[in-house]
């Protein structure tokens, strides 16, 4: 059964529909977060001296390879953490004006480059069939909701960016008279933490349609649809949604 079949015959029995859509690797190619993590890394913009306990040398390049140490050692929810964290003492307009110059310089070409002596992914584009999934949803009048690990101001301005209109989910840092603190607002959507933020927010009870991810992070989310949909990327998540015998796009 092709997955469009299958939402239309799931949409008879579902008088509110709603899906969930991943966005870093799902509905773009690469990651907001993460360009804009380096982006601030690499013109030594942080304003926040205390984003990790010490630092030898430049505290930029200190607290780039943090994230990479703790990514890479699967402390994946630290590490996203710590990503939304480059804002604090920013205020929600001086962050927004930040990820506006990161899309114009990254580009729409995917390549690498290095930063501090890591390799990093270079580029942002639309998965144009992701988009076209979203769309044929928003035409059968299914909720559209984005849940991202990425901090939210990132997520909303690359939407905005990209013509991507949708609800939105991110990692949101707490406010104090206007500007961003170091601290996140709970629960946050990294891995079980999606499905506790569709529960407080979007559905306390009701499950989504579909939901569409690409890694395996994304499993617990993607195990409360009626419709598991994996991108494609030939890693873990495209294994073991083949596995599953899910929709792989």
């Amino acid at each position: 059964m092709s997955l469009e079949t299958e939402i239309e015959a799931k949409l008879a029995s579902n008088s509110s529909p709603f899906a969930i859509f991943d966005f870093d690797n799902t509905c773009i190619v690469n990651d907001i977060g993460e360009a804009t993590f380096a982006y601030v890394c690499r013109h030594k913009l942080l304003k926040d001296t205390t984003l990790i306990e010490s630092a030898d040398g430049d505290y930029h390049e200190a607290v780039f390879r943090k994230y990479y140490e703790m990514y890479s050692s699967g402390d994946v929810k630290a590490a996203y953490l710590l990503n939304a964290q480059m804002f604090s003492g920013f205020t929600s307009e001086e962050a927004g004006a930040i990820v506006q110059k990161v899309l114009e310089e990254e580009g729409s070409e995917i390549q690498k480059t290095e930063l501090y002596g890591v390799s990093v992914n270079k580029g942002l584009a639309l998965r144009s069939h992701v988009i076209e999934l979203m769309q044929f949803l928003k035409s059968h009048t299914v909720a559209i909701w984005v849940e991202s690990a990425s901090s939210e101001i990132c997520v909303r301005v690359a939407m905005d960016h990209f013509g991507i209109s949708g609800n939105l989910i991110g990692v949101r840092l707490v406010e104090v008279d206007g500007t961003y603190t170091k601290e996140c607002e709970y629960p946050i959507p990294v891995i079980e933490g999606k499905v506790e933020c569709m529960r407080k927010y979007i559905d306390p009870s009701a499950n989504p349609l579909l939901v569409i991810d690409d890694s395996t992070t994304g499993l617990p989310i993607l195990e409360t649809a009626a419709i598991p949909v994996a991108v494609g990327r030939n890693n873990a998540l495209t294994r073991e949604a083949e596995k599953r015998g899910w929709h792989v796009i």
